[in-house]
């Protein structure tokens, strides 16, 4: 543990030194902790569509950002999950030394986040520091999953449904790699006939899956699920109400939080406070399930320790105390001011500032 700030790539400076390695999006070391980070290297990150990276920050340096989920748990995840999606997706069976093996070769790594959330207080604090690169499948079905099964530990669930749940969230999107890139890529509105394209993917990843010996019944059917809504406007199926299964009830709160606040192509990511108010919203309509988001409401944090925010009045400060609990209202710590010169730190409980909240993410 050290003190550390998490910031957007584009607003690193030059000579901030890494205080995290950066994976590429197979969980394989781009750069190493400890790196100083020069204006290419930068520029670098930024064209292979990192996010945030994690610094060494002097005006932080009592914050202790805890790292929920190993290092090592997450470059196994990150390169089996990478590996498995393609495989399934270019291929109209695994290959024969793969088939019947997926359940088997998951499961211990999901068993390690398990025993790694649950030991981290099930992540309230620190969920945000998984993301990696925005609009990246394996990276958003690596996220959705520990958002699930953060989910999963707080209704209860049982290590065998633990698993499950987890194996399910990771390949849940498997279908969409059998699509048109130029589709799910599309910067503007997608027409009625691609948007029907692209609602293909959820049957398409469920026969994926149900055709792996040793996948559940259980997991695949996150695949085919996790677009239906409780009211019956989702899809394929549209399912109501218990017909649609807890599994892929906590996949779709998780899933679209984690597509909310990240980026894509089409548009900038929602802050943290605006994704929710949408989630709750569509639970008073009836469409997300009401048992799901009040464990979502009582883990996840909004607003992480170390993020980087800036402020309505154009200062920078980075969280200090998280959000859990209170929503959009962290306490920050001031480290900049609106023209980027280096203030004296103070911070700012935004549960009782009238006249500043934050404006956008710099992490």
């Amino acid at each position: 543990m050290r003190p550390v700030r998490w910031v957007a790539t584009q607003y690193v400076k030059p000579n901030s030194i890494l205080a995290q390695r950066v994976p590429d999006k197979r969980g394989r070391t781009l750069l190493t902790r400890g790196v100083v980070l020069t204006d290419s290297l930068i520029r670098r990150l930024m064209e292979l569509g990192v996010r945030a990276v994690c610094i060494e920050d002097q005006a932080t340096e009592d914050i202790v950002v805890r790292e929920v989920v190993r290092e090592e748990t997450k470059v196994r995840l990150f390169g089996m999950t990478y590996d498995t999606l393609h495989e399934l997706a270019v291929t109209q069976f695994a290959p024969h030394v793969r088939a019947f093996q997926i359940r088997k070769m998951f499961t211990p790594v999901v068993e390690d986040v398990i025993d790694e959330l649950r030991s981290t207080g099930a992540a309230a604090d620190q969920l945000s520091t998984v993301y990696v690169q925005d609009g990246e499948l394996f990276h958003h079905s690596v996220n959705v999953m520990f958002y699930a099964v953060t989910l999963g530990l707080k209704l209860g669930l049982n290590r065998h449904d633990l698993i499950d749940l987890g194996i399910g969230t990771l390949l849940h999107d498997v279908g969409k790699l059998r699509l048109d890139r130029k589709i799910l890529q599309k910067p503007g509105r997608l027409t009625e006939e691609e948007f029907r394209i692209i609602q293909q993917h959820a049957r398409i990843g469920y026969d994926i899956l149900m055709r792996q010996g040793d996948i559940s019944a259980r997991s695949a059917v996150i695949a085919l699920q996790h677009h239906e809504r409780l009211d019956g406007s989702g899809y394929p199926d549209r399912l109501v109400g218990r017909d649609i299964h807890l599994f892929s009830q906590v996949a779709m709160v998780a899933d679209v939080y984690e597509a909310l606040t990240a980026n894509r192509v089409y548009r900038r990511a929602f802050l943290p406070h605006d994704a929710l108010a949408i989630l709750e919203n569509d639970t008073a309509q009836g469409k997300l399930p009401q048992r799901v988001m009040e464990a979502f409401l009582a883990t996840v944090s909004l607003y992480p320790l170390g993020m980087s925010v800036r402020l309505s009045d154009g200062a920078l400060a980075v969280v200090v105390v998280p959000s859990a609990h209170n929503r959009q209202y962290p306490v920050v710590r001031v480290i900049e001011d609106a023209d980027g010169r280096p203030v004296e730190p103070y911070e700012i409980d935004l549960a009782h500032a009238r006249d500043v909240h934050i404006a956008t993410c710099e992490a």
